[in-house]
């Protein structure tokens, strides 16, 4: 990339120049709670259970798409961090009714996953009691005890 004695940078340089953002080393993680309200805040396709926390890069990441200039950028870099820290699962049998895949705690919040359709989301207000669940339904999801 050439600057011009006048500080303007010369557009007729073909040489490929690196924009900030996701590569900005700077960026700083969101705090957990907030990264993982708004990455629950989304449903997505397919049947996924979350199998491990969020670590820092992936709340960077969450960070960027809040900021995103297009709903395509942001939903391409949620869906991303989204299957980096799922797997798959069957279909549930009746995909009419949403079923109960997992519940993810953090701290105090409970997130509980359903399967509906070909989705999968957090329904919220749903009134789950953990303690009766099986252990393998229920994931924590606090960096700081997990």
């Amino acid at each position: 990339m050439r600057i011009a004695t006048d500080g303007y940078i010369d557009l007729t340089d073909r040489r490929y120049v690196r924009t900030p953002g996701a590569h900005a080393e700077n960026l700083e993680a969101l705090p957990e709670r907030e990264a993982l309200d708004f990455l629950l805040s989304h449903s997505f396709p397919g049947h996924r259970r979350v199998v491990r926390p969020l670590n820092v890069e992936e709340r960077k990441r969450i960070g960027l798409a809040r900021w995103a200039d297009s709903v395509s950028e942001r939903m391409g870099i949620v869906d991303r961090v989204w299957r980096a820290i799922t797997v798959p699962v069957p279909p549930p049998a009746d995909l009419d009714q949403p079923q109960l895949i997992q519940i993810l705690t953090f701290r105090d919040r409970t997130y509980p996953l359903f399967l509906e359709g070909g989705r999968t989301r957090v329904i919220g207000n749903a009134e789950i009691d953990g303690s009766r669940l099986p252990s393998s339904m229920v994931l924590d999801v606090d960096l700081k005890t997990a």
